[in-house]
């Protein structure tokens, strides 16, 4: 879990926390919408070639799978869709505290 602690030199401790707590919830939003975005399009890929994505990294890292249009975009889109993710899980492990 991260702690933010907020200090303001102009005494509005509270407005700084509502713009940074309202901050962190749209770029929560952003994060959920683009996550939702990449999910659908790996579920498509997974639907077109009859495979997993955990199947498909398995074979396209062993090479067992020829790297083309597809499946690069493939393998990008799990990534993006793995990094969003992590940053999800960061946002939603932020307090803001008083200090």
């Amino acid at each position: 879990m991260v702690t933010l602690n907020v200090k303001s030199a102009s005494g509005e401790l509270d407005t700084v926390r509502g713009l940074l707590a309202e901050g962190l919830d749209e770029e929560k939003r952003r994060i959920q919408y683009a996550t939702e975005i990449s999910a659908s399009k790996i579920k498509k890929y997974e639907e077109k070639y009859g495979i997993s994505t955990k199947t498909f990294l398995g074979k396209f890292k062993n090479k067992e799978i020829e790297e083309d249009e597809d499946t690069f975009t493939w393998w990008a889109e799990e990534r993006l869709f793995t990094e969003l993710n992590q940053k999800l899980s960061i946002i939603e492990n932020i307090t803001i505290c008083q200090s």
